[in-house]
């Protein structure tokens, strides 16, 4: 007979082999609950879009940083694989990929001999986020506020980008240099491996495009009634004046080294032009135009332009120009060149986002506005042999109907990246799984 806390307990041979037994039989059910949640089938991790705590609330430019989503984001692919910042990830990437579901602030992307690496901007809080192709998963970089910025340009190692930012009380976006400036290390969860540190650029600024080598940015002003173009380093240094002129109401872009590219705003109501600048001497040269609602996308080597105007029942026509021979033939597809891209390693080819089936509207100018979306596919065009080749119909690979702008491609064109104008998420395309 045995005690405890007064109450007699009396041990009996049968009893204790029955509790021994029952003992027995709750550690293999132990031992089985514990090979089936550690060693059973996985299940996919729930994926969290990066930029979600808007905990820290917003602050103006160039404060200091305040906690927030800081290390291992997670990102959902759209072929399936997601990533978790708690797990080691060996699932394949997709090769249609959604890199951020919130909306994104523009992004840049970098190629390395080992893997391509994009970077990019929250668009409410100012985060930085970072995602390469040898991984699923997504890193906050910066947590430093800097809130609504709208879009961005990075130099080529992306550690700094223009930004256009709208701040409270504004009616009108400022252009901003920010810079990724190394923290030092620290075991505190809260601080990522770069704050954001920038400048405003001069508040008469209401274009920007920077150089194809990333290093030099073209500033085009407002002053006194017209516009002057400035060409400087991507910080605003160093500045030179290189022309004046009386439109205002134009976009920029600096394809190649030697051009720099002035297009008229595109308006079905008004005839528009396409020049090239010489960003040295300031002379222009008259490339395209008039023509109604045009919009046009240069090559990197100034050989084509692809070019967009309307049509006679307000439609879209769309065409390649050689700058050569002074000659335009049919692209093959109908869509806007706002939604296209050029190659830099194969100058000649163009990747298009190209609607299924155009909406009824008045193009260029509804779909400016966002009062029209269209569904569309990818499409490759190569000027030089005016072969069109369709890579991926995005709709299907992604569940969703996606309105592709702001493309661009990495410095192999082995990624093709674009942005969902309904709502502003941000994709990649891996190209040589897709063709």
């Amino acid at each position: 007979m045995y005690e405890y806390g007064g109450m007699p307990i009396i041990m009996k041979n049968k009893e204790t082999t029955i509790i021994i037994a029952s003992l027995v039989l709750l550690l293999i059910l132990a031992g089985g609950a514990y090979w089936y949640f550690l060693m059973g089938p996985a299940t996919a991790p729930v994926a969290v879009a990066p930029g979600s705590d808007a905990s820290a609330g917003f602050q103006p430019f160039g404060r200091t940083d305040t906690p927030g989503t800081t290390g291992n984001a997670s990102s959902t692919n759209a072929g399936g694989a997601s990533a978790s910042a708690s797990t080691t990830l060996t699932s394949t990437i997709a090769t249609l990929r959604l890199l951020s579901s919130t909306p994104v602030g523009g992004y840049g992307a970098s190629t390395t001999p080992k893997t391509t690496v994009v970077r990019w901007v929250d668009r409410g809080r100012g985060n930085v986020y970072e995602a390469s192709y040898d991984s699923s998963t997504v890193t906050t970089i910066s947590n430093t506020v800097v809130p609504r910025i709208y879009d961005s340009s990075w130099n080529k190692n992306l550690t700094a980008f223009i930004g256009s930012m709208f701040q409270e009380g504004d009616t009108a976006w400022s252009a901003v240099y920010s810079q990724l400036i190394p923290q030092a290390t620290t075991t505190d969860s809260q601080v990522t491996p770069f704050a954001l540190r920038g400048k405003k650029l001069p508040s008469t600024v209401i274009g920007y495009a920077v150089s194809p080598k990333k290093d030099k940015l073209f500033m085009l002003t407002q002053e006194d009634g017209s516009g002057v173009g400035y060409v400087s380093n991507l910080d605003g240094s160093g500045v030179t004046r290189i022309f004046t002129t009386p439109l205002t109401q134009i976009n920029v872009a600096w394809p190649s080294d030697s051009i720099i590219a002035v297009t008229t705003k595109g308006s079905a109501l008004y005839s528009g032009y396409l020049y090239f600048v010489n960003p040295k001497t300031g002379a222009w040269t008259k490339i395209l135009g008039p023509a109604a609602g045009l919009s046009a996308a240069v090559s990197h080597d100034g050989k084509y332009v692809l070019w967009s105007a309307t049509g006679q029942s307000s439609n879209v026509i769309t065409g390649i120009y050689s700058v050569a021979k002074k000659t335009s033939i049919d692209a093959g597809v109908a869509t806007l060149a706002d939604k296209c891209a050029w190659g830099n390693s194969f100058t000649s080819v163009i990747y298009c986002a190209v609607p299924s089936s155009l909406a009824s509207a008045t193009y260029p100018d509804d779909w400016y506005r966002g009062t029209v979306a269209n569904a569309d596919k990818i499409w490759q065009i190569d000027a030089a042999s005016g072969n069109v080749k369709l890579i991926s119909s995005l709709i299907d690979q992604s569940d969703r109907v996606i309105d592709g702008f702001n493309l661009d491609l990495d410095s192999k064109d082995a990624y093709l990246f674009f942005m969902n104008k309904n709502d502003l998420s941000l994709w990649s395309l891996d190209l040589s799984s897709a063709q």
